[in-house]
């Protein structure tokens, strides 16, 4: 099966993270760094339009599985 471009979580209340799984990817989330002060971090209410725009520019884009918390994951959740 193949990893999507970008995948996301909701991280609290109010945010949603986005993390790169490809190298189309890491050019999408780059790109939402430049728009969220480096952080790729989106309003959980603004998530909709994002996800439509990243499909729409032709991204694969997917809901993070829940898993335990591996040691990559720790290392975005300390990404600023």
């Amino acid at each position: 099966m193949t990893k999507p471009d970008l995948e996301y979580k909701r991280i609290d209340g109010l945010f949603t993270q986005f993390y790169p799984n490809t190298g189309l990817g890491e050019i999408a989330w780059n790109e939402l760094c430049e728009q969220t002060q480096g952080t790729a971090k989106v309003f959980n209410v603004q998530l909709k339009s994002v996800l439509y725009s990243l499909r729409k520019s032709g991204y694969t884009v997917s809901k993070a599985k829940k898993t335990e918390m591996s040691n990559l994951d720790l290392l975005r959740e300390l990404q600023p």
